[in-house]
């Protein structure tokens, strides 16, 4: 098992690295590095390291993440909480409640960019003789992480100010994402692609890898050519050339082919030096050393002496990874711990009786904030018979059968479902810590037990959470080679894993496949955007995917209703909360203020525009 401290990162926040550009901030967050820095090799390895740490800085706000908002939009997840979140509830409605809702996740996006190319730029001001693969492993490393940020933010809001010279121009208008930014992330995911070589860096090390940028590469191809170019059916398309023309990017190519993305997943598949874990529970955190000795569900695994495969696992290709440094302190202290266990945790309040949760009836399961509950929806049309369903969710209530503990319905809680996201949420265990207290979660006794050192912020249920968020694993890029395919090879195999048939290909069935194996990842929505094209209306899949929550039951303040768009506080339907956005968030109004030009940066549709965008207060159902 990989230790707390995942990465040497004390350099990370501590270099300067931009500067200011009005348009996308009043401060220090987009632009040229410093005439007088890099000055040495070491100072870009020490950019470099600051570049992954902006996963971290955006860590610090789970309501902000691309991973963690993306899951709560989805038709798999309700916002839930407490009857006071109402940024949860609005963020799983399609709607906001305030107008700085996703600011920080916008300045930190152009951090990442602007230091992704602060190494892209710096990166030759060194001799690299008979060092040729050390220097093309980094810059492939800082074209992945820019080609990422900039799918984010395309993700996020579509049109978007970008650049890819050295530093922002003044100003910096937004850009189509479909003809302009979508074709430059492809270039740079084609750049680290042909950069990077396999086994330059040791898996799960925290940096990117020539496999993790052969399977994001296929992702970000793969939203474009669906939602952007409406592709439909990816294997039966016709797919034109991407085309970098004019680029003159190192490593890109002149353009990029279906068949290169196809090629470029089956070297991923077959060279990347990664694998399938042997039993899928394995993966999750729930089947930890001293969890699974007393977790039922996993008697099986400790018979057979196996135990969690841990972070950085032979599945895992990309992750964003923790360590014990997470502190009230500052402004990004607390990124550096898994928050999104703590917000995914069962509701700390009590019920009506005065039971609470995170004890002996919750087991494995530990307390926190309640949100991103599993909707349940996808409990019922998930069959029983595939084994990765109660591998995935928790159920806390019997009225779903087989209920695997009993959750005390608090009498705070609303959109609750008793049904929790296993792969995500804080998990404990029966053991005490050195000083013989019980604590919240399994980590917190495991690092009493490995490290002298104690939760640096003093709070064990909040900060002792030190799993990674899989960004990409695997079984992703093989669904993704039968999707592209029209194949069922790769996909079987995945099935196979668990033990289910092999099944023929059809575009059913890949969705089917993609919903279930990834559940709780955070991928659902933009696999439904993609699915139905750009404009796709209030009658597209993801819409009316999105419309059947209406109606799902709920536990709201200890009782049972049912869930339904906007109750109580105005909107329409989650079906015309998607056609008037196409699934894009609001730009912060802070930073279309600063421009106060139109032409330059201009608010997405569906958002302050008359629409049912605002959520000023709590569902009430």
């Amino acid at each position: 098992m990989k230790k707390i401290y995942l990465m040497v990162i004390a350099v990370l926040f501590a270099v300067g690295l931009t500067s200011c550009e009005d348009f996308l901030d009043s401060s220090n967050y987009t632009g040229a590095t410093n005439e007088n820095y890099p000055a040495t090799p070491g100072d870009l390895n020490k950019q470099l390291a600051a570049l992954y740490g902006v996963m971290n800085q955006i860590s610090t706000n789970p309501l902000q993440t691309p991973w963690f908002v993306n899951y709560i939009m989805s038709d798999d997840a309700n916002g839930a909480g407490g009857t006071g979140d109402v940024e949860s509830h609005a963020i799983g409605h399609l709607m906001t409640n305030k107008e700085t809702l996703y600011d920080d996740v916008w300045k930190q996006v152009y951090v990442g960019i602007s230091r992704a190319s602060a190494v892209i730029y710096g990166v030759d001001a060194f001799d690299w003789t008979g060092q040729e693969s050390a220097r093309n492993q980094m810059l492939g490393e800082a074209y992945f992480m820019r080609g990422l940020f900039y799918l984010w933010g395309v993700q996020f809001w579509g049109d978007i100010p970008a650049y890819w010279a050295i530093a922002a121009p003044d100003p910096c208008p937004q850009l189509s994402a479909e003809t302009e930014i979508m074709p430059h992330i492809l270039a740079d995911f084609t750049s680290a692609a042909n950069l990077m070589s396999h086994g330059a860096t040791t898996r799960g090390d925290g940096h990117a890898t020539k496999g993790a940028a052969e399977g994001m590469l296929a992702r970000a191809y793969m939203f474009y050519q669906g939602f952007y170019k409406k592709a439909g059916e990816l294997a039966s398309a016709s797919l034109a050339d991407v085309s970098f023309e004019g680029f003159n990017q190192e490593g890109a190519g002149s353009s990029l082919s279906k068949a290169q993305v196809v090629s470029f997943l089956e070297d991923a598949i077959n060279n990347g030096g990664y694998k399938l874990v042997d039993d899928y529970r394995l993966l999750w955190q729930y089947t930890n050393e001293l969890t699974i000795k007393d977790y039922a569900y996993v008697a099986d695994l400790k018979d057979a002496g196996k135990v969690w495969a841990g972070n950085g696992n032979e599945e895992q290709m990309f992750q964003v990874q923790y360590m014990n440094s997470n502190s009230w302190n500052g402004t990004i202290g607390m990124g550096f711990c898994n928050q999104v266990e703590l917000y995914t945790g069962l509701r700390c309040d009590t019920d009506a009786d005065g039971r609470a949760n995170g004890g002996e009836d919750t087991f494995p399961f530990g307390q926190g904030w309640g949100q991103g509950t599993i909707n349940a929806n996808l409990w019922d049309d998930w069959s029983d018979a595939d084994p990765r369903k109660k591998a995935t969710i928790a159920n806390g209530w019997d009225g779903n059968g087989d209920a695997e503990f009993k959750i005390a319905f608090a009498t705070s809680c609303s959109e609750e479902t008793g049904l929790y996201n296993k792969k995500w949420m804080c998990i404990t265990c029966k053991e005490t810590d050195f000083a013989g207290q019980s604590n919240y979660a399994w980590w917190g006794v495991w690092r009493s037990k490995n490290t002298e050192t104690p939760s640096p912020n003093g709070n064990s249920f909040q900060g002792d959470h030190f799993s990674d968020i899989v960004l990409l694993r695997l079984a992703d890029v093989m669904l993704m080679h039968s999707e592209l395919t029209g194949t069922a090879d790769q996909m079987n195999k995945v099935r196979a894993r668990v033990g289910l048939p092999a099944t023929s290909y059809s575009l059913q069935n890949i969705q089917n496949e993609r919903r279930f194996e990834l559940a709780g990842e955070g991928l659902r929505f933009n696999d439904l955007r993609r699915w139905s094209g750009k404009d796709g209306g209030s009658s597209c899949l993801a819409a009316t995917a999105l419309q059947r929550q209406d109606g799902s039951r709920v536990n709201y303040t200890g009782y049972w209703t049912e869930m339904h768009h906007g109750a109580g506080v105005g909107g329409s339907s989650w079906s015309q909360r998607y056609a008037d956005t196409d699934g894009f968030l609001p730009k912060p109004p802070s930073q279309i203020a600063i421009v106060n030009d139109p032409a330059v940066l201009s608010q997405n549709k569906g958002w302050y525009d008359g629409t049912g965008w605002s959520m000023s207060g709590t569902p009430i159902y």
